[in-house]
């Protein structure tokens, strides 16, 4: 073995020795952008498989305890035959295996990243920066890989399955930082340089991406339960252990949060994430993209909640595609509503609001537009009474809004599809009140303006998306 490999080896097993986790985050080349990984390359590329396996390395290792050895070794072996690489003839192949001994890497630093004393707690929390190098660098090689690959699903080598193992073994690392702690405990530790706890929001970014990118909204959402129930409290954690986790961090923790809320219809506590968010991220020049990032989904909710954004915002953060839809919202102007959000499809798809926006933005729209109808009726003539209206109304309105528009509605709306609307409309509480079929007319309470039956929309608790296997 040579001489460069055999000082690489002591060097690592130094850096556990002495916990030095700058040191092993620096010296540990885990792609060829590393300053090491060339050298190394060629000095592992005279050397053969069996003299850097688990066996050889451990070896090098009688200074380190029996309790780490075999573990740090076959990381270490794992970590020499990932820079040694496998002679590959297409590119295809070279993806696959720098992602499949990359894998390796993760799965054996996952092995001593658990470990514990005999009192159960992690021994080597300092491996916290290395574990989310690991995890971003994974992703990156991963997603090569997969990109690249050309298998059917159901194959080991598929870009399905490159993705799913890449998940998984990013979980893992998150189901490790998520060790609940006793009272006792934390108060005995929390003041160390290192917990393994303080890296569970940076994983949890990382897998949130990974299950946006995948439509995986179950995962998100109990990724989301996980961190609004660690034990202690993520209040606490982030009082005593805040100078350990930048405040991006924990923004883009609150905003991913918000965001697989908005997607499952939990308006409220979309808008109550994505507004925590908006307090930590920062408000210079830096801070801008991410600043419309988040504004874009608070728009959003803010119209699902009826509360229509100012245009000034809109402005200053170049969002152009919401002028029209908010017009077309205050009016109830459904054919506008569609024809927006048709023509910036892409656009709002690529935020993952345009299906939010679309359907139940929409029976908003049906309400807002009745509304209309019925405070214009009442204007016409004020001594009508309060307490009920003909559905002919609604029907001239509707006749109205999509005339010419060369939309389904236009010509054809007629008093069966009023009254389907309207009990959708009630179903959804948007209305408070009962058709009356045989007189044709909407009954509701009494109020002083006629629209007592149009309760407001933030007042209105919207239906939630119930995953499977929920409760």
């Amino acid at each position: 073995m040579s001489s460069l490999v055999s000082t690489f080896i002591t060097h690592i097993s130094q850096c556990f020795v002495t916990a030095s986790a700058e040191n092993l985050l620096t010296s540990i080349p885990l792609t060829a952008e590393h300053p090491f990984f060339g050298p190394l390359r060629q000095a592992l590329s005279t050397v053969s498989e069996s003299s850097i396996s688990s066996s050889s390395v451990t070896q090098q290792l009688g200074f380190i305890g029996n309790d780490i050895k075999d573990n740090l070794a076959t990381f270490i072996s794992a970590i020499l035959k990932n820079v040694q690489g496998i002679p590959s003839s297409t590119s295809v192949d070279e993806a696959y295996s720098s992602f499949s001994s990359l894998s390796s890497v993760y799965n054996e630093a996952n092995k001593l990243y658990a470990m514990t004393n005999n009192d159960g707690q992690q021994i080597h929390a300092f491996m916290n920066p290395l574990m989310v190098i690991l995890a971003k660098s994974l992703v990156k090689v991963s997603n090569h890989a997969a990109l690249l690959s050309t298998l059917p699903l159901r194959h080991p080598k598929s870009s399905r399955s490159i993705r799913d193992s890449t998940r998984q073994v990013i979980e893992r690392s998150l189901q490790i930082s998520n060790t609940t702690t006793s009272e006792s405990d934390w108060n005995a530790n929390s003041n160390q340089q290192y917990l393994v706890g303080d890296i569970i929001w940076d994983l949890s970014i990382i897998l949130f991406r990974i299950y946006a990118e995948r439509k995986l909204h179950s995962q998100s959402a109990e990724l989301s339960r996980t961190l609004e129930s660690l034990s202690p409290h993520e209040n606490k954690r982030l009082t005593a252990r805040g100078q350990n986790i930048t405040s991006t961090t924990i923004c883009q923790s609150y905003y991913w949060r918000g965001r697989i809320r908005l997607v499952l219809l939990d308006f409220r506590q979309a808008k109550y994430w994505l507004d925590k968010a908006w307090g930590m991220v920062p408000k210079d020049q830096q801070g801008w993209k991410q600043r419309r990032s988040i504004i874009i989904r608070l728009i959003a909710v803010k119209i699902l909640l009826g509360r229509i954004p100012n245009e000034n915002t809109l402005s200053e953060y170049n969002l152009p595609e919401f002028l029209p839809l908010i017009h077309a919202y205050k009016t109830g102007n459904i054919p506008l509503w569609r024809k927006t959000l048709d023509n910036n499809r892409d656009w709002f798809r690529k935020r993952s609001i345009w299906l939010i926006l679309y359907e139940r933005g929409e029976i908003l729209l049906w309400r807002n537009l009745f509304r209309q109808t019925l405070k214009f009726y009442h204007q016409f003539d004020s001594s009508l009474p309060k307490n009920k209206c003909p559905t002919w109304i609604f029907i001239s309105a509707v006749h109205k809004t999509f005339l010419n528009t060369g939309e389904i509605e236009d010509g054809s709306i007629e008093l069966e599809d009023i009254i389907c609307i309207i009990s959708s409309l009630i179903d959804h509480g948007l209305i408070r009140g009962f058709l009356s079929y045989s007189h044709r007319q909407l009954i509701m309470k009494p109020t002083q303006n006629g629209l007592g039956c149009f309760p407001k929309i933030s007042d209105v608790e919207p239906r939630k998306i119930q995953l499977a296997g929920q409760t």
